[in-house]
């Protein structure tokens, strides 16, 4: 459910970019944000998909973009991915002064583990313990349903916001809504992976199969 091999993404991670980028607008080196919509997808942080009706207007245009052919077990997947992926953002921006959602480079995508692997970065500049950090990371990336990753994802989002380390929600949502394929699952936590435990000092992040979902 993910681009591969350099091709486009799918529609639905085109919408979900673009209800990310009305959320919260960067120009000029400031950013408008819309608060009651922040606000809305902050309250659905512990509800159920769509079990919070003020989402509804930012989840829907994503799973219209779904393509019919893909089937309705498809939409469901995209619309609890979207739901949880909003409700994190939300969360994760709340009083920060940049958009705490932030795309990756072309060669470096910006995965849960590249943020994780920012986050120990600054903690140990700070001189502080990782251990923490890292056993949310690996509780989230070794559970085996997205309630559970989402669960632990609770706890793991506030240390990035804390430590102002953003996080591309559109390709966390597209990781969310390919973890119930156990193959692609797989792939998932290898790119995790790789991507926790690479240099934020080095050149480049690593150079592992792109199509992780």
């Amino acid at each position: 459910m993910t681009e591969q091999n350099g091709k486009s993404p799918p529609r639905w991670q085109t919408e979900l970019a673009a209800v990310l980028g009305r959320l919260v607008t960067a120009a000029d080196g400031a950013i408008t944000c819309d608060l009651g919509g922040l606000a809305a997808c902050r309250r659905g942080l512990r509800k159920r998909p769509m079990d919070e009706p003020a989402m509804w207007k930012y989840i829907a245009p994503v799973c219209l973009a779904v393509p019919p052919e893909w089937g309705a077990r498809a939409v469901q997947r995209v619309e609890a991915a979207t739901h949880y992926a909003l409700a994190l953002h939300a969360f994760h921006q709340q009083s920060r002064q940049r958009p705490m959602h932030q795309r990756g480079e072309e060669h470096r995508a910006n995965t849960l583990g590249l943020a994780g692997a920012r986050l120990r970065n600054v903690l140990v500049k700070k001189d502080i313990a990782t251990d923490g950090v890292d056993r949310r990371f690996y509780a989230a990336a070794t559970a085996d349903s997205v309630e559970e990753v989402v669960g632990h994802l609770r706890a793991f989002v506030p240390q990035l916001r804390e430590h102002d380390v953003p996080l591309d929600y559109v390709r966390l949502a597209a990781d969310l809504a390919a973890w119930p394929n156990p193959e692609l699952r797989t792939k998932i936590r290898r790119r995790w992976g790789l991507d926790y435990h690479w240099s934020p000092s080095t050149d480049a992040a690593p150079t592992a199969d792109k199509e992780n979902s």
